[in-house]
C-alpha cells in the first residue's frame, strides 16, 4: 500500500467533513423554503423576505460539490482497490455521486434565481421555478440511494471503511427511496420538501459524515 494512498484516504475524508460542514452552514442559514404545493404568495413572501439569506444558502448548496467531488473520488479509488479484477460498483458509485452533485448544484442556480427576482415574478413562473427546485432536490433521492448502496455493498464484502457503516449505507439507501416518494405528495406530512424529505436529507449527511470519518480513521498505516 503506498504513502500516497493513504494521503488520498485522508484528504478524500477531510474533503467529505468540509463538504458536510458546508451544507450543515447552508442548512441553517435560510428557513425551509416552501414546499410543493405552496401558493403563490407563499413562495414571493419568502423568497422576499429571505433573498439573502436564500442566495447565501444556495451558493454554499452549490460549492459543497468541490469537497464532495475530491471525497467521492478519494472513495472510488478504495472501493476499486477492495473490488480488485472486473470491478463495476465503484463506477455505478461515482455515476450516482456526479448525478447527484450535478442535480443539486442545478437547483441550487434556480434557488439563487428565485432569490434575486422571486418577489417580483408572476405567480405562476414563482411556482413553475419553486417546483422545479424541490423537485430536483427531491429526484437526488433516486440517485444517493444508488451510490450510497453501491459503496455500501463493497464496504460489507471487502470490509473497507467498516462492515457497519455498510450495513447503515443500505438502511440509508432505502430512507432515500422513501423521500423520492414525497415527489407525489403537495400536502400532509409527506409534501415534497416537506419533514419527510429533510428527514432523508440528514440522515444521508450523517452517513456521509460518518464514512469521511472512517476514512481518516482507517487510512492504511503502512506502506509498502
Amino acid at each position: 500500500m503506498s504513502a500516497n494512498y493513504r494521503s488520498a484516504s485522508i484528504a478524500g475524508g477531510v474533503a467529505g467533513i468540509v463538504g458536510w460542514a458546508v451544507l450543515v452552514v447552508a442548512f441553517m442559514l435560510a428557513p425551509t423554503p416552501p414546499t410543493l404545493g405552496a401558493s403563490a404568495s407563499d413562495i414571493t413572501k419568502y423568497f422576499g423576505e429571505h433573498h439573502t439569506a436564500v442566495l447565501v444558502s444556495s451558493f454554499l448548496y452549490a460549492t459543497s460539490a468541490i469537497p464532495f467531488a475530491l471525497w467521492a473520488g478519494a472513495l472510488a479509488a478504495k472501493l476499486r482497490e477492495a473490488e480488485g479484477e472486473a470491478a463495476w460498483l465503484y463506477l455505478t458509485f461515482l455515476s450516482g455521486v456526479v448525478i447527484t452533485i450535478a442535480v443539486n448544484v442545478c437547483a441550487s442556480f434556480l434557488s439563487m434565481a428565485l432569490s434575486g427576482r422571486g418577489w417580483a415574478m408572476g405567480d405562476a413562473s414563482a411556482q413553475i421555478l419553486a417546483d422545479i427546485a424541490n423537485y430536483a432536490y427531491i429526484f437526488t433521492g433516486f440517485s444517493s440511494a444508488v451510490f450510497v448502496a453501491a459503496a455500501s455493498v463493497v464496504i460489507i464484502r471487502n470490509g473497507v471503511i467498516g462492515p457497519l457503516l455498510g450495513q447503515l449505507g443500505l438502511i440509508v439507501a432505502a430512507t432515500q427511496l422513501i423521500s423520492l416518494i414525497t415527489a407525489f405528495f403537495s400536502d400532509g406530512i409527506m409534501v415534497g420538501g416537506g419533514p419527510i424529505f429533510i428527514a432523508g436529507f440528514a440522515i444521508l449527511g450523517l452517513w456521509l459524515l460518518a464514512v469521511s470519518i472512517g476514512m481518516i480513521a482507517r487510512a492504511p498505516t503502512k506502506a509498502l
